[in-house]
């Protein structure tokens, strides 16, 4: 068996295993703690190699990323949230809105990217090309979603991570996948905020944040 075989086989029973433990002992509300080890882990292993790709080599990257991800942005909000701007918004949840998108940032995103970006192209570009690895890691991002048991995280999951994994094949950078993960999140989280995305996921940490 060939190393791009082994290597493939490792990524599926990886995600498989991950999917099924998760689900049998049903850890879906532990998966934080399992990014931020996982993650740490990363880090102190591969500390030097993460410093040299946070920032992106090339200044028109960084202005056709802010540009691209705008539109996107304004296209989610428009297609999704029709109702933010029709109905009276609630101010004093303002601040559990913005506790709530920084512990996604760092607890979340972050930990997410490190994972699925930095560690999967660093352990795996070499025995893959570029279409394979897009496709490969897209599906084990997605997949590894299954345990929320929800349709819309699954879709978003897959859509988010081909736009996310291509922005970070092309320009290199950690920050700019970073930021461009955390603003498409914090605009679905918020228009869940407005009972216009009701996903399972949303709503629970939507709950949390009040403490209902």
């Amino acid at each position: 068996m060939n190393r791009k075989k082994q290597k493939l086989i490792e990524i599926f029973l990886i995600t498989f295993f991950f999917i099924i433990f998760v689900i049998l002992f049903r850890l879906q509300s532990f998966i934080i703690a399992m990014l931020l080890v996982t993650s740490l882990v990363i880090i102190l292993y591969f500390k030097n190699e993460i410093i040299k790709i946070i920032l992106p080599k090339k200044t028109k990257s960084i202005l056709n990323f802010i540009f691209f991800d705008i539109f996107l942005i304004i296209s989610i909000i428009i297609i999704f949230g029709n109702d933010v701007f029709t109905n009276e918004l609630d101010f004093k949840k303002y601040f559990f809105i913005s506790m709530l998108l920084l512990f996604y940032l760092f607890f979340s995103v972050i930990p997410q990217e490190l994972i699925f970006r930095f560690f999967f192209f660093h352990r795996y570009s070499n025995y893959f090309n570029k279409n394979e690895l897009l496709l490969i890691n897209t599906l084990a991002f997605c997949l590894c979603h299954v345990i929320y048991f929800d349709i819309y995280i699954f879709l978003f999951a897959f859509f988010g991570n081909l736009l996310f994994t291509i922005n970070y094949m092309k320009n290199k950078s950690l920050l700019l996948v970073i930021i461009e993960h955390f603003l498409i999140g914090q605009t679905l989280i918020i228009l869940g905020f407005f009972d216009n995305f009701n996903f399972s996921l949303i709503k629970k940490l939507y709950n949390l944040a009040l403490i209902n």
